[in-house]
């Protein structure tokens, strides 16, 4: 962990790492949609390409050697072999933007992963600037989250009904939480520095478990569980024979209490910290789970394509979250990723992409544990022990959330990749890795094209966001033409979807139905079909405008696919029992109507619902040819709220409609 820098003592690619860190929580364009994802990914780019340019000019001027054998360990290799995973399953890609952006993101990552690990190989950066820079991080994070808690206290709002406000410059309080996690393994290294770093770190670390707490993020407080039991239990195997036994326990049971006293006032207080009790979360994740595993039954070895996790996601339904999430049966909430990166992964890329994914942590756990039997140096022993158990919560948070998606959680679990790389080439350089493998000049140039590759399509993302926020503002103010003009700006062919995985071209459909220009939309909710074939809304806006051209039957199968998908989705259903009645199958549109909610709050349903029975109950007494039975229609049929009263009674009751009103 004290490796010495080379030539200088604080090089140009220690100040570039600094920066790094030091702005990345500042990087946050609130007019996109999602204000941190994409303009992190171009920050991550520039970085990468500006560290590239050095290691150029530095190998260039005979600085740096080419010698890069450490890319023949195991760890490269597989990282390598994740994206040549992502890559064939594009094959599979309903939307090619979504995989292409997915294979930007990643390659950056992994070159930000091949830069890192080379130059602390090559001792231009150590194990400290990290340790010290991602502390710094970290205090910025928390800073901006206790201000955010201190904004909530003073307008007199109630902290834990506005948790979702604590999020600092992240995309979620999870997520938050999630990258404060990841910072604690260095946070803990940094105890063995000097003074200031150590005090501070201690600081850092109480005022996390406080975050951990106030947060109520379910998985990251597992996975800090899992941190301290196994950071204890290597602790105990490895520590030196002359460690104060005295302060560790102490140490210990001061963490014991307050955790249990967490614990106490969590369990007395379940309403105010309903997020860690309430299991509705957990049944949320399982029921995502239960669809996504019919994904990958039936995309077993290459998976529906990296990003296209979100197009297949309806096709399994989703009538089983009306009790859980009625919001997600009308497609008003839609799902973007499983909330467990192995399944995501699995889903995506496949049954060898999810062993490559499992083998890049198992082989990073191994070149930990090979790395604390070997130290002799406690320093060392305390960095491994604390990137162990730190990587052993990430995999729990992996299981229940989606880091895999975050530029920042994935620079830092690149840069412990980095770290243990290293120190593990460092170490246990075999014949294979001890031979040098010189890349020359011109491949070190083709090196760049990932991450030249990651800045254009995040270029064009960024574009597509930034008018797609814009496309939302002349949505809700019903500026239809200023609508279709953002949508066409968003659009490109890295830019397909919003991030809410409804296609722009479907936006821009709804803008030209509105206002009227029936043949256009029915062409962008065709184009919208095509990416989006299982998209409930896609279907009933496509369905709709073949209504509008009375073409009753294309407009019957749509409505009838959507609400295969989700048979709770009762603008569709609504919609249906209308074209029934424009074809004069009253029956139908009797028996459509009739599953809708008699408590709904649809304009249609009150409007189509005296329609349709005064038409079916027409029907049914023409078949009978009764005279009772048409005495009896005849008066009543011009009293819309007498039959719409029996018809409700007659639901109340569970008894036949027509044999009531004709009794």
């Amino acid at each position: 962990m004290k490796e010495k820098i080379q030539n200088i003592k604080l090089s140009i690619f220690s100040k570039g790492y600094y920066c790094l860190f030091l702005f990345l929580p500042f990087i946050y364009i609130s007019e996109l949609v999602d204000p941190v994802l994409i303009p992190r990914q171009i920050f991550l780019s520039v970085f990468v390409f500006f560290i590239g340019v050095l290691i150029f000019y530095w190998i260039y001027s005979k600085k740096l050697t080419t010698d890069f054998s450490f890319i023949k360990l195991a760890l490269p290799l597989l990282l390598f072999a994740f994206i040549f995973s992502i890559i064939i399953s594009t094959t599979q890609s309903i939307d090619i933007s979504e995989s292409l952006y997915v294979l930007s993101k990643v390659s950056a990552e992994i070159l930000f992963f091949i830069i890192t690990t080379y130059l602390l190989i090559q001792k231009k950066i150590n194990s400290e600037i990290f340790i010290k820079s991602i502390i710094i991080l970290s205090f910025i994070f928390v800073i901006i989250a206790m201000y955010q808690i201190f904004t909530i206290f003073i307008s007199e709002k109630s902290i834990f009904e506005n948790i979702e406000m604590i999020k600092a410059t992240n995309g979620n309080k999870n997520s938050l939480s999630s990258i404060l996690f990841l910072t604690l393994p260095f946070a803990v290294s940094s105890m063995l520095l000097i003074k200031p770093w150590k005090a501070a770190s201690v600081v850092l670390i109480l005022i996390i478990m406080f975050l951990f707490w106030i947060i109520q993020s379910k998985g990251v407080i597992i996975a800090f569980i899992i941190f301290l039991i196994v950071f204890l239990f290597l602790f105990l195997k490895f520590r030196k024979k002359s460690f104060n036994k005295d302060f560790l326990k102490i140490i210990s049971i001061a963490v014991a209490l307050i955790i249990l006293l967490a614990g106490i006032v969590t369990i007395k207080n379940k309403k105010t910290f309903y997020r860690i009790t309430n299991p509705r979360t957990i049944l949320m994740r399982f029921t995502t789970w239960e669809n996504s595993a019919q994904m990958v039954k039936d995309n077993f070895f290459l998976g529906v394509g990296s990003g296209n996790w979100q197009v297949h996601f309806p096709k399994y339904g989703l009538d089983k979250f009306v009790n859980i999430d009625k919001a997600v049966k009308d497609g008003l909430i839609t799902y973007q990723r499983p909330h467990n990166d192995f399944l995501w992964i699995c889903c995506e890329q496949g049954i060898f992409g999810l062993l490559i994914y499992i083998s890049i942590f198992a082989t990073v756990l191994f070149y930990l544990f090979k790395l604390m039997k070997k130290s002799d140096k406690w320093e060392d022993k305390w960095l491994y022990i604390s990137l162990f158990a730190s990587i052993a919560g990430y995999i729990i948070i992996a299981l229940v959330d989606f880091p895999f998606e975050r530029i920042e959680h994935q620079l830092l679990l690149y840069v412990i990749f980095s770290i243990i790389t290293a120190h593990y080439y460092n170490n246990f350089k075999t014949d294979k890795t001890s031979k040098k493998t010189t890349i020359k000049l011109p491949l070190l140039i083709i090196m760049a094209v990932p991450v030249l590759f990651s800045f254009i399509v995040s270029v064009y993302r960024f574009s597509g966001e930034y008018h797609t926020h814009k496309m939302y503002d002349a949505r809700a103010k019903g500026n239809w033409k200023l609508m279709v003009s953002e949508a066409d700006k968003a659009l490109s062919y890295y830019y397909l979807m919003d991030p809410m995985s409804m296609p722009i071209v479907w936006y821009k459909g709804v803008a030209l139905f509105s206002s009227g220009n029936i043949e256009k939309a029915l062409l962008n909710f065709e184009n919208a079909y095509k990416i989006h074939p299982y998209n409930i809304h896609v279907l009933n806006n496509l369905a709709s405008c073949f209504e509008k051209k009375k073409d009753h039957l294309k407009a019957e199968a749509f409505y009838l696919e959507a609400l295969s998908i989700s048979s709770a989705f009762e603008e569709a259903r609504l919609n249906l029992s209308a074209v029934y009645f424009n074809m004069k199958e009253y029956e139908k549109a009797f028996k459509t109507i009739d599953k809708c909610q008699v408590n709904s709050d649809d304009p249609k349903y009150h409007s189509f619902l005296p329609v349709i029975l005064s038409s079916y109950i027409e029907l049914n007494v023409s078949k009978q040819n009764n005279i009772e039975s048409i005495k009896k229609w005849s008066e009543i049929k011009n009293d819309t709220n007498k039959i719409l009263n029996i018809y409700f009674e007659s639901k109340k009751k569970n008894i036949n409609f027509i044999q009531l009103i004709l009794k």
